[in-house]
């Protein structure tokens, strides 16, 4: 980062000569400025990957769009609750500019999984023969108890690193902790099958993998 202390230490360097500020400040803010250009890359990289998964395992151009949305919403719950419990609430002067990637490679990754497990189950009960509605229904009663055991045994284990004292993890743990659980209960469970049962059939076009095999 080229800030106001290096922009004097350059200047002030003798001809000839080459200043570096250095020490923990100066990584940090080195790590910063990486960080900001990956979220320009990473973020919008790692959504159009799972896209083209989701496109590709369940045959539609259509689905991948909501689910990613689902993804996209949890994210922003999660930061948004742990901006208004760390700064609102608690009183501190910001986040650490490393939470926001962490957050969101793992609850997208989680809530891509869940959101997999759910859809990939909804398209088995549609191919039985039920339809979109009942389909759903089916979907949350087999797939859900699966997908919420996992997601109290992930918040869990992520809540316990609350207990570190260490400022990173503190704020880590209570951000992954709701994060799991919104795309758990909330978003696989509620905001994957019912836009699925609404918009029907025209979910799984142009492969209507929700067909009835023979």
């Amino acid at each position: 980062m080229q800030g106001p202390i290096r922009e004097v230490a350059h200047d002030s360097a003798p001809d000839g000569a080459t200043a570096y500020v250095g020490g923990t400040p100066s990584i940090f803010a080195d790590l910063n400025d990486a960080m900001e250009r990956d979220y320009s890359v990473v973020f919008p990289a790692a959504g159009l990957v799972i896209m083209l998964i989701l496109a590709v395992l369940l045959r539609s151009l259509v689905a991948p769009w909501y689910l990613m949305a689902a993804v996209g919403l949890g994210f922003a719950a999660t930061l948004g609750a742990t901006v208004i419990v760390f700064q609102h609430i608690q009183g501190d002067a910001g986040l650490i500019f490393m939470l926001p990637i962490y957050i969101y490679l793992f609850v997208t990754a989680l809530g891509t999984d869940y959101n997999i497990l759910m859809i990939a189950r909804l398209r088995e009960e549609a191919r039985e023969g039920r339809d979109p509605r009942s389909a759903a229904a089916e979907a949350v009663k087999h797939a859900g108890p699966t997908i919420a055991a996992a997601g109290v045994i992930l918040a869990g284990t992520f809540a316990s690193l609350m207990l570190s004292g260490n400022t990173l993890f503190m704020s880590m743990g209570f951000a992954l902790s709701p994060g799991i659980i919104i795309a758990a209960f909330v978003m696989s469970m509620f905001f994957t099958p019912a836009p699925t049962a609404l918009i029907g059939h025209a979910a799984w076009w142009p492969g209507h993998g929700d067909e009835k095999s023979d």
